[in-house]
């Protein structure tokens, strides 16, 4: 590579950073927990492999999985197809699907493994050696947002909505599915599978809105709420649709009867203002007819209203 890694050299910079035995914890350990968004964390007995590598991440500025779990990082970023210097590579822990070992790669080695900086190894950070092969499927991540590496750039992903925490710097179906959903609530987003400055915009102000932390940043929380944002404003078009076709023939049968019945009594009125002459008679039933119509309109309008519900919150 040309540059160097910055989240990589974070964690080598690192090496050494070790557990304090008994009741006192390593402030450093405890802080990477709080800069990740994991707000429980407050120790350094707990398995923080994953605390090491968030913490690495947000000093270096990128987003964090906000989780403890290793295999969150799974979903993290852009999956790549090789290892390469800078990636964050995820390992199997036991039997447990749920477990698993993180760290970033800083070498790949000609027999078929990496040398990898992790945290919680010896209770430290230190440098590992793990063969490429034992690698979890989908266990080979890049930060979104960076720059991509020489070997290995970034795929574009077929992941569903929902399946990866996404950030500027993203690619795949899943964006475009993001940008989808957003612009039912009129974002007004090119639907072009990047996770641009504008759909980062847009999902920042979504988050403001919704009082969520406005990061920028699609992870669980912000999908949950824009799904129920977009649900509801489809159910919303939706029965617009059915009260626009319902109410057109009631409304227009209910102006019809109020037109008929006002030229009605305009015509009595006709009869009864013998001393106008035939064109002022004629007039006054003109504008009490235009009346009655205006009035049908309302009526309308009003059977529309009734059956759509309250607008959106999303109307831009």
């Amino acid at each position: 590579m040309t540059e160097r890694v910055p989240w990589l050299d974070y964690l080598i910079h690192h090496i050494g950073v070790r557990e304090i035995p008994g009741p006192q914890h390593h402030p450093l350990i405890v802080e990477w927990g709080k800069q990740a968004g994991i707000d429980w964390w407050n120790n350094d007995e707990d398995a923080w492999c994953a605390v090491a590598v968030n913490g690495a991440l947000v000093n270096c500025g990128y987003p964090s999985t906000r989780s403890a779990l290793a295999r969150s990082f799974t979903r993290y970023g852009t999956k790549l197809t090789r290892p390469v210097p800078g990636a964050i590579v995820v390992f199997p822990r036991g039997s447990n699907p749920l477990y698993g070992h993180v760290g970033v790669v800083e070498q790949v080695n000609g027999d078929g493994t990496v040398t990898v900086i992790n945290g919680n190894v010896s209770n430290e950070v230190r440098r590992s050696v793990f063969r490429i092969a034992s690698i979890l499927p989908g266990g080979l991540r890049w930060p979104p947002g960076a720059p991509p590496p020489v070997a290995g750039a970034p795929e574009a992903q077929a992941a569903e909505l929902g399946e990866r925490v996404l950030a500027l710097g993203a690619r795949g179906e899943d964006v475009a599915t993001l940008q989808r959903d957003l612009n039912t609530l009129n974002y007004g987003l090119s639907v072009d599978g990047e996770f641009g400055g504008r759909t980062r915009d847009a999902v920042m102000r979504f988050e403001a809105r919704r009082g969520l932390a406005a990061d920028g940043v699609a992870d669980a929380a912000m999908l949950a709420a824009l799904q129920t944002a977009v649900t509801a404003r489809r159910d919303r078009d939706s029965r617009r649709e059915v009260a626009t076709k319902a109410a057109a023939p009631i409304a227009g049968a209910g102006a019809a009867v109020t037109i008929g019945a006002t030229v009605s009594a305009g015509v009595d009125i006709a009869k009864q203002v013998r001393s106008l002459n035939d064109g002022t008679a004629f007039g006054l039933v003109l504008v009490v007819a235009v009346i009655a119509a205006c009035a049908g309109v309302f009526l309308w309008r009003f059977a529309i209203r009734r059956a759509e519900g309250p607008e959106g919150e999303e109307v831009l």
